[in-house]
Protein backbone atom coordinates (compact mmCIF):
# COMPACT_ATOMS: atom_id res chain seq x y z
CA UNK A 1 0.00 0.00 0.00
CA UNK A 2 1.56 3.57 -0.92
CA UNK A 3 1.67 6.22 1.53
CA UNK A 4 -1.41 8.09 -0.08
CA UNK A 5 -3.46 4.57 -0.11
CA UNK A 6 -2.76 4.55 4.02
CA UNK A 7 -4.91 7.36 4.20
CA UNK A 8 -8.07 5.72 3.81
CA UNK A 9 -10.02 4.77 7.20
CA UNK A 10 -11.55 1.52 7.58
CA UNK A 11 -14.61 3.03 7.42
CA UNK A 12 -13.96 4.07 3.83
CA UNK A 13 -12.78 0.98 2.85
CA UNK A 14 -16.12 -0.50 4.01
CA UNK A 15 -17.80 2.02 1.78
CA UNK A 16 -15.31 1.54 -0.95
CA UNK A 17 -16.02 -1.96 -1.16
CA UNK A 18 -19.68 -1.24 -0.86
CA UNK A 19 -19.64 1.11 -4.17
CA UNK A 20 -17.93 -0.99 -5.75
CA UNK A 21 -20.37 -4.68 -5.34
CA UNK A 22 -23.60 -2.43 -5.94
CA UNK A 23 -21.83 -0.45 -9.18
CA UNK A 24 -20.67 -3.76 -10.23
CA UNK A 25 -23.88 -5.58 -9.44
CA UNK A 26 -26.23 -2.19 -11.21
CA UNK A 27 -23.57 -0.83 -13.81
CA UNK A 28 -25.04 2.76 -11.83
CA UNK A 29 -23.66 5.52 -9.58
CA UNK A 30 -24.34 4.95 -6.59
CA UNK A 31 -25.75 6.92 -3.84
CA UNK A 32 -25.14 7.60 -0.03
CA UNK A 33 -28.56 6.85 0.46
CA UNK A 34 -28.96 3.22 -1.39
CA UNK A 35 -25.59 2.62 0.99
CA UNK A 36 -27.26 3.65 4.06
CA UNK A 37 -30.30 1.38 3.40
CA UNK A 38 -28.79 -1.81 3.07
CA UNK A 39 -25.41 -1.63 4.42
CA UNK A 40 -25.38 -1.48 8.57
CA UNK A 41 -22.35 1.13 8.64
CA UNK A 42 -23.36 2.30 11.77
CA UNK A 43 -23.54 5.70 10.94
CA UNK A 44 -26.15 8.11 9.35
CA UNK A 45 -26.66 8.49 5.59
CA UNK A 46 -25.06 12.40 5.85
CA UNK A 47 -21.91 11.22 7.37
CA UNK A 48 -21.64 8.09 4.62
CA UNK A 49 -21.87 11.32 2.76
CA UNK A 50 -19.08 13.48 3.73
CA UNK A 51 -16.55 9.47 3.74
CA UNK A 52 -17.75 9.43 -0.06
CA UNK A 53 -16.55 12.81 -0.54
CA UNK A 54 -13.43 12.19 1.36
CA UNK A 55 -12.91 9.31 -1.00
CA UNK A 56 -13.70 11.15 -3.71
CA UNK A 57 -10.76 14.13 -3.02
CA UNK A 58 -8.46 10.75 -3.00
CA UNK A 59 -9.27 9.54 -6.15
CA UNK A 60 -10.90 6.12 -5.12
CA UNK A 61 -14.47 7.31 -6.68
CA UNK A 62 -16.17 9.96 -8.76
CA UNK A 63 -19.27 11.50 -10.14
CA UNK A 64 -19.43 10.56 -13.49
CA UNK A 65 -22.41 13.24 -14.42
CA UNK A 66 -24.94 15.32 -12.18
CA UNK A 67 -26.32 12.63 -10.66
CA UNK A 68 -26.13 12.03 -6.69
CA UNK A 69 -24.44 8.77 -7.38
CA UNK A 70 -20.43 7.99 -7.25
CA UNK A 71 -18.58 5.09 -9.37
CA UNK A 72 -15.18 3.59 -8.62
CA UNK A 73 -12.41 4.95 -10.12
CA UNK A 74 -8.90 3.29 -11.94
CA UNK A 75 -7.36 3.32 -8.23
CA UNK A 76 -10.44 2.52 -6.37
CA UNK A 77 -11.06 -0.40 -8.53
CA UNK A 78 -7.49 -1.53 -8.14
CA UNK A 79 -7.74 -0.68 -4.12
CA UNK A 80 -10.38 -3.02 -4.18
CA UNK A 81 -8.63 -5.82 -6.17
CA UNK A 82 -5.20 -5.40 -4.06
CA UNK A 83 -6.54 -4.69 -0.21
CA UNK A 84 -10.54 -5.57 0.26
CA UNK A 85 -11.45 -7.92 -1.97
CA UNK A 86 -12.39 -11.52 -0.60
CA UNK A 87 -11.88 -14.29 -3.27
CA UNK A 88 -15.34 -16.15 -4.23
CA UNK A 89 -14.99 -19.78 -4.31
CA UNK A 90 -16.51 -21.43 -7.38
CA UNK A 91 -19.47 -23.68 -6.50
CA UNK A 92 -19.40 -27.78 -6.97
CA UNK A 93 -21.35 -27.59 -9.50
CA UNK A 94 -19.58 -24.75 -11.56
CA UNK A 95 -15.86 -26.70 -10.64
CA UNK A 96 -17.75 -29.54 -11.81
CA UNK A 97 -18.46 -28.36 -15.01
CA UNK A 98 -15.36 -26.51 -15.65
CA UNK A 99 -13.53 -30.34 -15.09
CA UNK A 100 -15.48 -32.03 -17.31
CA UNK A 101 -15.24 -29.80 -20.06
CA UNK A 102 -11.71 -29.10 -19.93
CA UNK A 103 -11.08 -33.13 -20.08
CA UNK A 104 -12.94 -32.90 -23.41
CA UNK A 105 -11.04 -30.25 -24.39
CA UNK A 106 -8.07 -31.33 -24.01
CA UNK A 107 -9.01 -34.41 -25.64
CA UNK A 108 -9.86 -32.15 -28.62
CA UNK A 109 -6.27 -30.91 -28.48
CA UNK A 110 -6.62 -28.91 -32.27
CA UNK A 111 -9.12 -27.45 -31.11
CA UNK A 112 -8.25 -26.11 -27.57
CA UNK A 113 -7.97 -23.05 -28.39
CA UNK A 114 -11.20 -22.22 -29.63
CA UNK A 115 -12.91 -24.09 -27.20
CA UNK A 116 -10.91 -22.64 -24.39
CA UNK A 117 -12.04 -19.24 -25.08
CA UNK A 118 -15.78 -20.11 -25.51
CA UNK A 119 -15.81 -21.89 -21.87
CA UNK A 120 -14.18 -18.76 -20.17
CA UNK A 121 -16.42 -16.55 -22.28
CA UNK A 122 -19.77 -18.63 -21.10
CA UNK A 123 -18.77 -18.52 -17.75
CA UNK A 124 -17.53 -15.09 -17.35
CA UNK A 125 -20.19 -13.08 -19.63
CA UNK A 126 -17.08 -11.48 -20.87
CA UNK A 127 -15.04 -11.86 -24.17
CA UNK A 128 -12.15 -14.07 -24.11
CA UNK A 129 -8.88 -14.94 -26.08
CA UNK A 130 -6.28 -17.64 -25.79
CA UNK A 131 -2.05 -17.58 -27.09
CA UNK A 132 -1.43 -20.82 -27.68
CA UNK A 133 1.50 -22.01 -30.06
CA UNK A 134 0.68 -21.47 -33.35
CA UNK A 135 -2.97 -20.41 -32.43
CA UNK A 136 -4.52 -17.48 -31.20
CA UNK A 137 -8.36 -17.61 -30.30
CA UNK A 138 -11.07 -15.10 -29.29
CA UNK A 139 -14.83 -15.41 -28.88
CA UNK A 140 -17.55 -13.60 -26.96
CA UNK A 141 -17.21 -9.97 -28.67
CA UNK A 142 -21.10 -10.20 -28.76
CA UNK A 143 -21.10 -9.76 -24.86
CA UNK A 144 -19.22 -7.02 -25.13
CA UNK A 145 -21.37 -5.56 -27.42
CA UNK A 146 -24.34 -5.99 -25.51
CA UNK A 147 -23.11 -5.06 -22.05
CA UNK A 148 -24.80 -1.30 -21.18
CA UNK A 149 -21.79 -1.11 -18.72
CA UNK A 150 -19.43 -0.48 -21.54
CA UNK A 151 -19.93 2.92 -23.60
CA UNK A 152 -19.72 1.98 -27.31
CA UNK A 153 -15.87 3.72 -27.77
CA UNK A 154 -14.58 0.97 -25.15
CA UNK A 155 -16.22 -1.55 -26.81
CA UNK A 156 -14.62 -0.36 -30.02
CA UNK A 157 -11.63 0.27 -28.48
CA UNK A 158 -11.60 -4.03 -27.39
CA UNK A 159 -12.44 -4.73 -30.73
CA UNK A 160 -9.42 -2.94 -32.17
CA UNK A 161 -7.19 -4.98 -29.45
CA UNK A 162 -8.75 -8.06 -30.26
CA UNK A 163 -7.87 -7.17 -34.21
CA UNK A 164 -4.59 -6.70 -33.45
CA UNK A 165 -4.13 -9.64 -30.70
CA UNK A 166 -1.24 -11.17 -33.10
CA UNK A 167 1.06 -7.69 -32.92
CA UNK A 168 0.56 -8.56 -29.24
CA UNK A 169 0.77 -12.54 -28.68
CA UNK A 170 4.10 -13.35 -28.16
CA UNK A 171 5.15 -9.94 -25.58
CA UNK A 172 1.99 -11.63 -23.93
CA UNK A 173 3.15 -14.87 -23.78
CA UNK A 174 6.56 -14.06 -22.56
CA UNK A 175 5.31 -11.71 -20.02
CA UNK A 176 2.32 -13.99 -18.77
CA UNK A 177 2.49 -17.62 -19.52
CA UNK A 178 4.48 -18.74 -16.35
CA UNK A 179 2.12 -16.09 -14.09
CA UNK A 180 -0.91 -16.63 -12.37
CA UNK A 181 -4.42 -14.72 -12.59
CA UNK A 182 -3.46 -11.09 -12.79
CA UNK A 183 -5.98 -7.95 -13.14
CA UNK A 184 -5.31 -5.03 -15.19
CA UNK A 185 -7.90 -2.21 -14.72
CA UNK A 186 -8.25 0.96 -17.23
CA UNK A 187 -5.34 2.51 -18.19
CA UNK A 188 -2.95 0.04 -17.07
CA UNK A 189 -3.46 -2.26 -19.69
CA UNK A 190 -0.52 -0.63 -21.94
CA UNK A 191 -0.97 -2.24 -25.24
CA UNK A 192 -4.09 -0.37 -25.78
CA UNK A 193 -3.52 3.22 -25.58
CA UNK A 194 -7.03 4.40 -25.15
CA UNK A 195 -8.15 1.85 -23.03
CA UNK A 196 -11.17 2.12 -19.89
CA UNK A 197 -11.81 -1.44 -19.19
CA UNK A 198 -10.21 -4.19 -17.48
CA UNK A 199 -8.79 -7.58 -18.27
CA UNK A 200 -7.64 -10.64 -17.04
CA UNK A 201 -4.54 -12.68 -17.87
CA UNK A 202 -3.55 -16.07 -16.80
CA UNK A 203 -0.75 -18.25 -17.83
CA UNK A 204 -1.20 -21.92 -18.79
CA UNK A 205 0.70 -24.55 -18.40
CA UNK A 206 -0.60 -27.33 -20.67
CA UNK A 207 0.17 -31.20 -19.99
CA UNK A 208 2.69 -31.39 -23.05
CA UNK A 209 4.83 -29.15 -21.35
CA UNK A 210 3.65 -26.16 -23.50
CA UNK A 211 3.03 -22.34 -22.58
CA UNK A 212 0.56 -19.78 -22.84
CA UNK A 213 -2.10 -17.40 -22.10
CA UNK A 214 -5.99 -17.25 -21.27
CA UNK A 215 -7.40 -13.91 -20.76
CA UNK A 216 -10.77 -12.52 -20.42
CA UNK A 217 -11.99 -8.57 -21.07
CA UNK A 218 -14.89 -6.23 -19.72
CA UNK A 219 -16.09 -3.39 -18.33
CA UNK A 220 -14.20 -2.36 -14.63
CA UNK A 221 -17.37 -3.50 -13.38
CA UNK A 222 -17.06 -6.88 -14.02
CA UNK A 223 -17.29 -9.26 -11.22
CA UNK A 224 -13.41 -9.42 -10.43
CA UNK A 225 -14.04 -12.45 -7.28
CA UNK A 226 -15.94 -14.57 -9.76
CA UNK A 227 -13.69 -14.15 -12.42
CA UNK A 228 -10.46 -14.43 -11.36
CA UNK A 229 -12.06 -17.78 -9.28
CA UNK A 230 -12.35 -18.61 -12.50
CA UNK A 231 -9.12 -17.99 -14.30
CA UNK A 232 -7.26 -19.64 -11.40
CA UNK A 233 -9.42 -22.90 -11.41
CA UNK A 234 -8.91 -23.68 -15.00
CA UNK A 235 -5.33 -23.13 -15.20
CA UNK A 236 -4.87 -24.89 -11.90
CA UNK A 237 -7.37 -27.62 -13.94
CA UNK A 238 -5.11 -27.36 -17.15
CA UNK A 239 -1.67 -27.59 -16.03
CA UNK A 240 -2.71 -30.60 -13.24
CA UNK A 241 -4.36 -32.79 -15.68
CA UNK A 242 -1.92 -35.16 -17.27
CA UNK A 243 -2.40 -38.14 -15.26
CA UNK A 244 -6.30 -38.06 -15.33
CA UNK A 245 -6.15 -37.62 -19.45
CA UNK A 246 -4.15 -40.36 -19.49
CA UNK A 247 -6.01 -42.80 -17.88
CA UNK A 248 -9.19 -41.35 -19.57
CA UNK A 249 -7.38 -42.06 -22.60
CA UNK A 250 -6.18 -45.03 -22.66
Amino acid sequence: MTANESKITARQAKILAAIVKENCDSCDPVASADLAKKYNFGVSAPTIRNEMQELEKQGYIKQPHTSAGRVPTDKGFRFFVNELMDRVKLSLKERDVLRRELIKLQMAHMEMGRRLTKLVSEHSQSASFALLENEISTTGLANILSNPALPAEDAREIARFFDNLDKHAEKMIMEYSEKGPKTIIGKEIELSKTSDYSMIVSGLKLPDGKKGVIGLVGPKSMKYQKNLSLMEYISKLLGGSAILLFILTK
